[in-house]
């Protein structure tokens, strides 16, 4: 029962219209002049999925956030990635930052749960780094890469792990 109130908890979420963040200073700008970010709330029979843009660099937005757009150039951004499967709720934090370009959509797919942190329960606390898959379309090119990312239990660890 209590992942069915989960299930509807998310699929109400994912239904609302919400304003994208505006990572940028000054006036409005067309999106061909700028980078974006973009992750999504997906459900299928068995598990429903949540990406939302915790952070872009290191100001915090409060959920759901599922677009951010931003000047070219390279960028920090954290992804809250939240996950029911059965009746099992598991949520991780990564960071990642790379160079992105003009005119270009990025799509970050947060790794699977860590198999230990599953073991040891929802209240664990760990940390790990991984090559972490993007989705990258532009004008006339899409393709998927690998950036390093920085994964945790909660958002703090992040923060503090990335301070050289």
């Amino acid at each position: 029962m209590r992942g069915a109130a989960a299930l509807a908890i998310f699929a109400l979420g994912g239904c609302a219209a919400v304003e994208p963040i505006k990572a940028y200073e000054g006036p409005e700008r067309p999106r061909a002049e700028l980078a974006i970010v973009e992750s999504a709330f997906e459900r299928d029979w068995v598990t429903v999925a949540d990406v939302q843009i915790a952070a872009v660099d290191g100001v915090g937005y409060p959920g759901p956030k599922y677009e951010a757009r931003m000047l070219p150039g390279q960028h920090r951004v954290i992804v809250k990635g939240t996950s029911v499967v059965g009746s099992q709720k598991q949520e991780q934090f990564c960071a990642f930052e790379f160079d992105m370009a003009r005119g270009c959509i990025y799509r970050p797919f947060p790794p699977s749960y860590p198999s230990p942190a599953l073991l040891r329960g929802a209240e664990s606390d760990w940390q790990l780094s991984v090559a972490m898959q993007v989705s990258v379309r532009c004008s006339d090119v899409a393709a998927d890469i690998r950036v390093p990312a920085d994964c945790a239990a909660r958002a703090a660890a992040l923060a503090q792990r990335r301070g050289n």
